[in-house]
């Protein structure tokens, strides 16, 4: 971990310390219970906005987060499958997760996940037209220096460096399992309706750890175990609110999260193709960029409402609207694509064991990512011929061997496990060119989805 990465990380645990051990003045003097326990409703007891606990993190519904609390030595344990669909890449997310959270005095509530398996999916990454990143790029200077304008990489910004070799793409994809993260966290309880408030409002504050050791172009069948993750750790907070309209209740999130930036990302040596001997061939020092990730905005809303009562038991129809939006300055990737989720289900409580919830929903994407659009890549001469994509992922080794052979005879050298292409005008080179400079159609297949979650509560009354 950076030096950076340890400052941010000491800054979070001191925010999420005043969290946890304070509250405003208001909220002290006012004697802590439960949100539940001033309900007259029965349905309050079991309401999914404040009974499950939430895969990313505290009570709430499934993304949304409620502002209230668990009572002071109630906990909650659950267990999810989730399932995203992301863009560009045509990818697909399997997340199975376990969750908890346990109440603490002033109305604070700390929450952990833990995600032992990840499972990813990519049918349209196009590794030739778009080279997976760390990548080694060789600009030629002759006969007429090199311009390549648009943007090197195609990725999501929550999986750069998820990769596969062209000839395992299947007609389904290329699948991975890995490990995901752990999130850890807290949450405090400003304001309640059950307090006399006209609203709920509360803050989180988490933290997301990455339990997967980056590795890079990693060739078949070693990348069917690597998801692609960025391997830094991020954090971020959230604005919670809430609002009950008699059984129903509304809860809102705003949010934000801050992606650390890992330090592989592209490296450029400008090179004189007309040279032979290296230090005329070799034009300066090479340039180290790092990769550059999107922050994310996250606009969150749920929604419960009970529809019937069977057999000891209330069914709650549930929906969700989710967004992200990524923002702030990023390393140019071929589209950025941010997610709109609407989902809608159904969850109910055991009936004659009501500390134990179970529900799930149907989720549809609504961004179409480009669905059907042309999309060229940026490694082409101005007469449209492609340049060189050697990277040993491209599964030509005589083509490969030829290209390194070249450079380093002239004193060029590779970084590790690095996508390597090499940009030229020089007609001289044109036997070697295997970039397509054809457009292709943008592939975004599904956008629809299943979520499975399970939550048991610990303590209180049921």
């Amino acid at each position: 971990m950076s030096r950076k990465s340890h400052l941010q990380f000491g800054l979070l645990w001191t925010v999420l310390a005043a969290l946890l051990n304070q509250v405003p003045l208001a909220a002290q003097t006012a004697p802590a219970t439960s949100v539940h326990g001033t309900s007259r409703e029965d349905s309050a007891l079991t309401r999914p906005t404040r009974f499950n606990v939430s895969p990313i993190g505290g009570t709430g519904l499934v993304q949304s987060i409620s502002p209230y609390t668990l009572a002071a030595g109630v906990g909650a344990v659950g267990a999810s499958e989730m399932n995203f669909d992301r863009d560009p890449g045509d990818i697909d997310l399997f997340e199975f997760g376990f969750q908890g959270a346990i109440g603490l005095p002033k109305r604070t509530e700390f929450f952990f996940r833990a995600m032992p398996w990840l499972r990813v999916n990519s049918a349209d990454l196009d590794p030739l037209r778009f080279p997976v990143p760390p990548l080694d790029l060789f600009v030629d200077t002759y006969p007429t220096p090199v311009a390549r304008s648009g943007p090197k990489f195609l990725f999501t910004p929550t999986l750069p460096y998820k990769t596969y070799n062209p000839v395992n793409l299947t007609e389904t994809g290329a699948f991975s399992s890995s490990s995901g993260d752990y999130v850890f966290g807290g949450k405090v309880n400003l304001r309640s309706e059950d307090r006399g408030n006209a609203i709920g409002l509360g803050v989180r504050g988490f933290i997301e750890v990455p339990s997967e050791t980056p590795r890079y172009n990693v060739p078949y069948p070693g990348f069917r175990q690597l998801a692609g993750v960025s391997g830094e750790i991020n954090y971020g907070g959230d604005l919670l609110f809430a609002r009950t309209w008699r059984a129903s209740e509304f809860v809102a999130n705003i949010g934000y999260k801050q992606t650390g930036n890992p330090d592989r990302g592209l490296i450029v040596q400008m090179v004189d193709s007309s040279q032979m001997d290296s230090d005329k061939f070799l034009v300066g020092d090479p340039v180290n960029l790092s990769l550059n990730l999107s922050n994310e905005f996250r606009l969150s809303t749920g929604w419960s409402v009970p529809a019937f009562h069977f057999y000891k038991s209330y069914w709650w129809l549930i929906a969700e609207f989710n967004h992200t939006h990524f923002v702030g300055s990023h390393t140019p990737t071929e589209r950025l694509v941010h997610p709109t989720e609407v989902s809608a289900g159904i969850q109910s409580n055991i009936p004659w064991y009501h500390a134990i919830s179970m529900g799930a929903v149907w989720q549809l994407l609504l961004s179409d990512g480009g669905k059907g659009q042309d999309r060229s890549t940026a490694f082409q001469t101005p007469d449209g011929r492609g340049d060189i994509n050697f990277g040993e992922l491209m599964n030509n080794p005589e083509l490969t061997a030829a290209v390194e052979t070249y450079l380093q005879s002239r004193g060029a050298s590779f970084s590790e496990a690095s996508s390597k292409v090499f940009s030229s005008n020089n007609p001289a080179f044109d036997s070697w060119r295997n970039i397509p400079a054809a457009s292709s159609k943008i592939k975004s297949q599904g956008h629809t989805n299943i979520l499975v979650f399970l939550t048991w509560r610990i303590g209180g009354k049921y």
